[in-house]
């Protein structure tokens, strides 16, 4: 009996031993000569010309990631790493070390949803203390949505990480989406992925559909919608399926709705304060200032012509020539 209860201890050990393996094995390592720091939730590394991340970093990760998880319907306990690097370049390099394809300098931050890390340029998150902490945001959703709900489309990943990150279009952006929306020219939802380039700054307009068609969903629905697309998702159905088995619409009729609600704004002010602000909003106002000066000289030349007409000009009245001025000050 005691032998049988020491080989059954040692079967547990090696069993745990092994799930300690596995787990251990899937989080991924960081590049050569990064530091590592170990958090709550995440762990963190950092190569040796930035330093650990900031209480307030750390702090906005991990509670970020807990909201999203929440939210999303993620049950994970996956440890995601979270890298941060000095400038382009180093983020470059960091992506190379897990196979990524490089991005442009104007990338702040990548995720790497497969392998669940961020890298994060470290640099932009000081310079752009606001932006910085939406674009951590955005890059978690990522991860998460990852986690909640398998592949999906990348318009689905756009929408809904730009939500959480509450990252809205600029205003002229905005009405151009309402003014394709009124004369039917939108990219169905659908076909969005179709359209989308690999970078955000080429394709703004697109995104920003992506995301107004998701702030509309949770206008229109109840919060825990998103989580359980999610779930029918993480079971092999499409996005668009699940969307029709949880709110009993179609995708085209949702879309419908969607952009008859968007052909209702209003947007003509906005348009006029484009005008004025644009280049040929610039030059009208140039060749209007050029007319109004050309009048105001000739109304003042024909003023000066009336005042040579009269005798004096020193107190001139409504009727003309003052005839009681005697070329004298008046005190």
């Amino acid at each position: 009996m005691v032998r049988f209860l020491c080989r059954t201890s040692w079967w547990l050990l090696l069993l745990l031993w092994v799930s300690s393996w596995a787990i251990a094995s899937d989080t991924p390592s960081p590049p050569d000569g990064f530091l590592t720091v170990e958090g709550i939730r995440v762990d963190w590394a950092h190569s040796s010309d930035v330093g650990p991340p900031s209480e307030k970093l750390a702090s906005l990760v991990e509670s970020t990631l807990k909201d999203l998880r929440q939210w999303l319907g993620s049950r994970s306990t996956r440890r995601p790493l979270v890298l941060l690097v000095s400038t382009s370049a180093g983020l470059n390099h960091a992506l190379e070390h897990y196979q990524g394809e490089r991005v442009p300098a104007w990338v702040p931050a990548v995720a790497l949803t497969r392998k669940s890390i961020i890298i994060i340029d470290s640099h932009y998150l000081v310079r752009h203390p606001i932006g910085g902490g939406a674009t951590v945001t955005h890059e978690l959703a990522h991860l998460v949505l990852e986690e909640a709900g398998g592949p999906l489309p990348r318009w689905v990943h756009e929408g809904l990480a730009q939500s959480a990150a509450h990252q809205r279009p600029d205003p002229s952006t905005s009405r151009a989406l309402t003014l394709l929306a009124r004369g039917d020219s939108l990219v169905p939802i659908t076909e969005l992925d179709q359209y989308l380039p690999r970078t955000h700054g080429r394709a703004s307009l697109l995104y920003a559909e992506a995301l107004s068609f998701i702030d509309w969903t949770r206008r229109q629905f109840e919060p825990g919608l998103h989580a359980r697309i999610l779930a029918h998702c993480k079971e092999g159905s499409h996005w668009h399926q699940g969307f029709e088995l949880e709110t009993g619409l179609t995708i085209e009729q949702a879309t419908q709705d969607w952009i008859n609600e968007l052909a209702q704004r209003d947007v003509f002010l906005g348009l006029v304060l484009d005008l004025i602000v644009s280049w040929n909003g610039l030059a009208l106002l140039v060749i209007l200032a050029f007319v109004v000066q050309i009048s105001r000289r000739r109304s003042r030349l024909r003023q000066m012509e009336e005042e040579e007409r009269w005798h004096s000009q020193r107190y001139p009245t409504s009727d003309g020539q003052n005839r009681t001025d005697s070329g004298e000050d008046i005190v």
